[in-house]
């Protein structure tokens, strides 16, 4: 496996780490790092200065926040060095959004690591931001981290992960991602499934009896998705295998980014994870889709898979 964690020296970059650290990569696994380094803060121009003394500023500065920014790097991947993983460090000068597709590109990853808040301070999910950014855009799944690690903090031993599946090709991909992973045995699943309520049927003509015909057809589309639900949380189960997890599935009507949220409160949710694509096949990053809300809105890190 190949992942990318792009660091800016920020307290959730550090966080952001810290997941690296705690998860355990398949053997031959490769960490890129990457610390982009963006000049936001140019010398002040002199009225004494001419283009050449103005251009030695800007170079001296640039000089300087490469090499903060090399020893950073160096740090963090003495940090993260473990046997059967090789870490590789890399310093970059441009726009951190950007650079981390580029760097997507060129080596291939599959997962990539970004904190959800950096050096600015503000919240990176208002858009236009660079999380909000490599979320949209990244063709390979993501990891926005909020915070260090919830069961680390609690010193308990069991991780709490609450999987959202509707059963489509990227809640699959989702299964076998979360088994290369290698989580703990005391690792604690909820398995989630949330099918819509069914759209306000218009009163047929007739009165009683087409508000009675109305009634019936809601209900028995409600029953349909209630077993189409559990059917999806049997196939996910068998799909973990005989894992020593403890595993808790649930089916609930509702719509999906709100049950979701609502789910993470619930089970106390250290990692949420999500597809990137329903059964629709429609870009679930369009505004206002179940993954891209639910990235927003949660109070927990967010794995979304592609």
């Amino acid at each position: 496996m190949k992942i990318l964690l792009a660091a800016d020296q920020s307290r959730n970059s550090l966080a952001a780490a810290h997941w690296v650290q705690e998860l355990y990569f398949p053997a031959s696994s490769v960490v890129h790092l990457l610390d982009v380094v963006e000049l936001k803060q140019w010398p002040e121009w002199s009225t004494f200065d001419n283009a050449r003394v103005f251009c030695d500023k800007v170079a001296t500065a640039r000089e300087q926040a490469t090499t903060k920014a090399r020893r950073f790097i160096d740090r963090l991947a003495d940090s993260l060095s473990r046997p059967r993983l090789e870490v590789r460090s890399d310093v970059v000068e441009g726009l951190p959004g950007a650079e981390i597709l580029a760097a997507i590109d060129q080596h291939q990853i599959d997962l990539v690591v970004v904190g959800a808040k950096g050096l600015s301070g503000i919240q990176r999910f208002l858009l236009g931001s660079v999380s909000e950014w490599i979320l949209s855009d990244a063709p390979c799944s993501v990891l926005v981290v909020r915070g260090e690690p919830r069961w680390t903090r609690r010193k308990a031993p069991n991780m709490r992960i609450l999987f959202a599946t509707d059963g489509s090709q990227d809640s699959q991909r989702a299964v076998k991602l979360l088994k290369n992973l290698h989580l703990p045995k005391s690792t604690h699943l909820n398995i989630l499934h949330v099918f819509e309520p069914p759209d306000s049927l218009p009163r047929m003509a007739g009165g009683f009896t087409g508000h009675l015909r109305a009634t019936q057809v809601t209900a028995a589309m409600k029953q349909t998705g209630e077993r189409v639900g559990e059917q999806i949380l049997q196939e996910t189960r068998r799909a973990f295998g005989r894992r020593k997890w403890c595993i808790e599935a649930k089916v609930t009507e509702g719509h999906a980014a709100d049950e979701i949220l609502n789910e993470i409160t619930r089970t106390r949710a250290d990692l949420v994870v999500v597809g990137s694509r329903g059964l629709t096949g429609l870009r679930r990053f369009l505004l206002g889709s179940v993954a891209h809300k639910v990235a927003r809105n949660s109070s927990c890190s967010v794995l979304v898979v592609r």
